[in-house]
Parts: structure tokens; C-alpha cells; sequence
């Protein structure tokens, strides 16, 4: 098989979302999976093991479900975004604007998937502590920030697909190693490292304001205020960062055209 099948693609982007919903809920459930597991992790992280990060001190307890967040997204639906669904990628090659449907779409569901639990979480804390308000905005910072990072991420995928091949198959057909197994475990870990970075450097300039803003540099909680403003200034640059990198990703997908063809044709390729 050299060419891509002839596959129905979503004319919209509600089309896409309700398409990759469907295929994220059937047999291997990857996307819910992987976002399930990951918050799990990060729970037990947070109770169990000790959190220098500046945002605790500077955000309290209500830093958990911006990190919770960062943290769910961060796995392979991020990045292999071509791999897991290889006949509809190959076609929608063929057409930047249905490529860059169905890359909002993979990123609406994982949103959909991730943002209103984290924001529970933050309303409850904000309850708890009597900081509702300030509650508000982290949702704000949970459901904007992390798109930033999507649209870079989703790079790594462009140009280093993988087929979400079973563990038992890749093993049987583990020659070559570099490309069944070391090429894929590389990039399987990836996301780990990638949507985190990236997601600190869309959120870099607020960290910024907000030690240089407090008198007591990064050892005293930010005021509530001055909280707000950085959200505000977080969320404008994840707009534009998330449509920025998917417009790029798009473009270099369809000059490596002819050669994401071929690897996706080939379940083999590893």
C-alpha cells in the first residue's frame, strides 16, 4: 500500500469533534486512558512526594489544578497525532484546512476530557479557602494555557509519527530495535517532557511579572490581584501560540508529504 485510502473526512469542526469522540471511546480507549492515568499519577505525586515547584508558593493550593491540568494533557495524544488514525491522516494531507480540523479536534476532546474536572477542582478549593474569585481565574488559566502548548507539540507527531502497535505485537516484531522499540519508547516518553516545557514557556512572561511584582520575590504568595493580571497575560499568548503552532505543524505536514504517506501506509514502519 503506497497511497492514501479513499476515507469519509468530518466537513466541520463540530463534524471532527463528535468523529474523534467516537474513536477515542472504542477499543483501545487510548485518549481516555492515558488522561486517566496520568491524573492519577499526578494525584498521588502530590500527596505523597514533596512540591518545590514555584507555583505552589506562589499560587497555594490552588496551583494543584493548574499542574493537574498541564500534567493530563501531557502524554501521546499531545504529540502522535497522525499515528492512531492513519487512514483519515493520510487523506486529510491532501487538504491543509481538514488537517488542521482534525488537529482541533483531537485537542477539543482532550479539553473536554481534562479542563471541566480540573475546574472542580479549583472551584471546590476556592470554596474551601474563601478565594472563589481567585478560583475563577485559575479556571480561566486551566481551560487557555494549556492550548498554547498543543499547538507546538503536535510538531513532534508531524514529524515522528509511531502506530500505536499492541505491546505483544511490537515485541514479536521487535527487529530492528531502533525502530520497533527504542524509536518508540523515545517518543512514547516525549510528551512527558515537551507539553510541560512548553507550557511553562507560554506561561514564562506571567511567572516573570509575578515574582519581579512581589516583594518577596518567589518565597510569598502573589496577591490575588496581580494573580489575576498574569492569567490575563498567560491567556493571551496561548491564543495565538495554539493557533500559531498548528498552523505551522500544518505546513510542515504537507511538505512532508509524500513521506508521512509512506510511513503511515505501513503498519510495520514501527
Amino acid at each position: 500500500m503506497t497511497g492514501a485510502p479513499e476515507v469519509a473526512l468530518p466537513g466541520t469542526l463540530s463534524e471532527a469533534i463528535r468523529a474523534q469522540f467516537g474513536r477515542s471511546f472504542r477499543s483501545p480507549y487510548e485518549t481516555p486512558i492515558v488522561v486517566v492515568a496520568n491524573g492519577l499519577l499526578m494525584t498521588g505525586a502530590w500527596f505523597l512526594l514533596p512540591s518545590p515547584n514555584v507555583l505552589f508558593t506562589l499560587h497555594g493550593a490552588l496551583a494543584f489544578p493548574m499542574i493537574l491540568a498541564s500534567w493530563m494533557f501531557s502524554d501521546v495524544p499531545a504529540t502522535n497525532v497522525l499515528g492512531p488514525d492513519p487512514g483519515r491522516a493520510m487523506t486529510a494531507l491532501n487538504d491543509p484546512t481538514t488537517l488542521r480540523r482534525l488537529l482541533y479536534a483531537k485537542n477539543v476532546v482532550l479539553w473536554i476530557l481534562i479542563v471541566p474536572l480540573c475546574s472542580l477542582i479549583a472551584v471546590g478549593i476556592g470554596l474551601h479557602e474563601h478565594r472563589l474569585a481567585t478560583s475563577l481565574f485559575s479556571v480561566i488559566w486551566i481551560a487557555v494555557v494549556p492550548l498554547g502548548a498543543l499547538g507546538f507539540s503536535a510538531w513532534v507527531g508531524i514529524r515522528y509519527p509511531y502506530h500505536p502497535l499492541a505491546l505483544r505485537h511490537r515485541w514479536e516484531h521487535r527487529r530492528p530495535w531502533g525502530r520497533m522499540i527504542i524509536r518508540w519508547l523515545t517518543l512514547a516518553i516525549t510528551p512527558y517532557v515537551v507539553v510541560p516545557l512548553l507550557t511553562l514557556a507560554v506561561t514564562l512572561p506571567t511567572l516573570l511579572v509575578w515574582t519581579l511584582a512581589s516583594t518577596n520575590g518567589v518565597h510569598a504568595r502573589i496577591p490575588d490581584g496581580r494573580f489575576a493580571w498574569g492569567v490575563v497575560l498567560a491567556s493571551a499568548i496561548a491564543v495565538p501560540a495554539w493557533i500559531l503552532g498548528h498552523h505551522i505543524g500544518v505546513r510542515t505536514a504537507l511538505r512532508r508529504r509524500s513521506r508521512l504517506i509512506r510511513f503511515l501506509a505501513d503498519p510495520d514502519a514501527g
